[in-house]
């Protein structure tokens, strides 16, 4: 004759995979992406174009329409190196990027700026 103890663990064990299958899967991480600042040299004063993954950005405007698309939680990486040529986008004015910041904190994008690259 079957113990109760062990009636209990079978049937335990016989609901165990409705149980798991039950649960739904876990969520993916938020995605990352990562900026850069590319220089133009084609004229007589350098361009400056952002991209991330293989799109580029010629203002902080067209940037920020790309950004707006991204879902909430996701993760923007800029490293811009420590190296200027003056006139930078974002980097020659406190005031521009802490509107940037704001902006990335408003549509919950969480804005990593490593600034010595």
């Amino acid at each position: 004759m079957i113990s109760s103890a062990l009636r209990l663990s079978m049937v335990g064990l016989a609901l165990m995979p409705s149980y798991i299958m039950a649960q739904p899967p876990p969520a993916p991480d938020p995605p990352k992406y990562r900026m850069e600042l590319v220089y133009v040299f084609d004229g007589d004063k350098p361009e400056y174009l952002f991209v991330i993954g293989n799109s580029g950005f010629k203002s902080v405007a067209s940037l920020k329409q790309f950004l707006a698309t991204l879902p909430p939680g996701s993760t923007l990486e800029w490293a811009p190196g420590c190296e200027r040529f003056g006139g930078e986008p974002l980097l020659s004015s406190e005031e521009d990027m802490a509107a940037f910041k704001s902006f990335c904190a408003e549509k919950q994008i969480r804005f990593i700026l490593k600034p010595s690259g």
